[in-house]
């Protein structure tokens, strides 16, 4: 899906160009070159990770249903004969005993369950710039906001994210300091093979995909909203 709107969100240059303040700013000067070092953001249902990069953005998201399990009854059958011989051994101080005893007969099979997964990625495109400058991206802690900023042949742009709880989305805001100078490629991508990506009404990006063969299902959609320009599947 392509954007080319006039703007997505006008706001003035002393806006735009403003510092973060407060005392709960994680503030960078460089895009996230791994996972761990984008930033978090999220709602209790929802979360994100945020890339911050300039020409190409990845924003993986998750909700916490997503994992790579399913329904299924993790108790010890019969474990609870042992609990007795588990607890003396306990009063007489033998941890260990206890522990290895516990281990064997008497915790949940399988011992770790298994692991949460990201459903999908949302990936921003911006035409390549001659030149880039005064590029940051930062987390502020109290509004929950991950922002990136930068400068691309004289025109200053900016992303904001977060994660809203009354309406239960993740909110990207893309603007820039003059009219006419926004211009972006969305898609959606996921790690997931069992999936499929494709278009619905109105413009809607879908992602459908199940983590494994008989595991969870999920389904996530991508709606953008503009003012003004045009938009084109």
């Amino acid at each position: 899906m392509m954007i080319r709107p006039a703007f997505l969100t006008l706001v003035s240059l002393t806006t735009l160009c403003a510092a973060p303040a407060g005392d709960w700013i994680l503030q960078y000067d460089k895009p996230a070159a791994r996972w761990v070092e984008a930033l978090p953001i999220g709602n209790g249902h929802l979360g994100a990770m945020v890339f911050g990069g300039v020409e190409n953005e990845r924003i993986q998201f998750n909700e916490n249903t997503v994992w790579s399990g399913k329904p299924h009854d993790y108790s010890h059958k019969g474990a609870v004969k042992f609990l007795p011989e588990i607890r003396s051994l306990l009063n007489a101080g033998k941890q260990k005993q206890a522990q290895d005893l516990a281990q064997q007969e008497f915790m949940s099979q399988p011992l770790r369950q298994m692991a949460y997964q990201a459903c999908g990625d949302l990936l921003i495109e911006t035409p390549r710039a001659k030149s880039v400058s005064g590029y940051r991206r930062w987390l502020d802690l109290d509004s929950g906001i991950a922002t990136t900023s930068w400068t691309a042949d004289g025109t200053t742009l900016r992303r904001e994210t977060f994660a809203s709880h009354p309406a239960n989305l993740i909110v990207t805001r893309i603007a820039a300091d003059a009219p006419g100078k926004t211009s972006a490629t969305i898609r959606l991508g996921c790690l997931h093979q069992d999936h499929t990506i494709t278009v619905g009404d109105s413009g809607t990006l879908v992602l459908r995909g199940r983590v494994q063969a008989d595991g969870v299902a999920f389904e996530a959609r991508a709606v953008v909203s503009h003012r003004g320009g045009t938009m084109a599947e």
